[in-house]
């Protein structure tokens, strides 16, 4: 019975961590149609590698399948990850500084050339 217990008290808490590390950091700009509009979950460390990659990739003249929209897209995942870490990481008088300058990027260039 202990186990049991132990093991629902985990899994609430488990459950509870990833809801309160969903929560987005900026409010969703609705001007934005939802199948444009760029998600916070996005800005992955994962997603900026891949979109170095394939940046390095065309640059390098390596690969050669993609659309004009692309590079722009894929530079705003970069972008979008760098501006989201600093505001996650940042502490005492900057933490404000770096949490605006991303929810300015949320507002302004969260969204994909399409």
């Amino acid at each position: 019975m202990v186990v049991y217990l132990k093991l629902a008290l985990t899994v609430i808490l488990m459950i509870f961590a990833a809801q309160v590390a969903a929560e987005d950091l900026c409010p969703i700009n609705e001007d934005i149609e939802p199948d444009m509009r760029m998600t916070e979950s996005h800005f992955t460390k994962e997603n900026a590698e891949a979109a170095a990659d394939k940046i390095k990739a065309i640059v390098s003249g390596v690969d050669k399948k993609y659309e004009w929209f692309t590079v722009p897209n894929n530079l705003k995942v970069i972008e979008g990850f760098i501006l989201k870490r600093d505001a996650m990481n940042a502490k005492g008088e900057m933490q404000s500084y770096h949490k605006e300058q991303f929810c300015e990027f949320m507002k302004n260039k969260a969204w994909w050339y399409d």
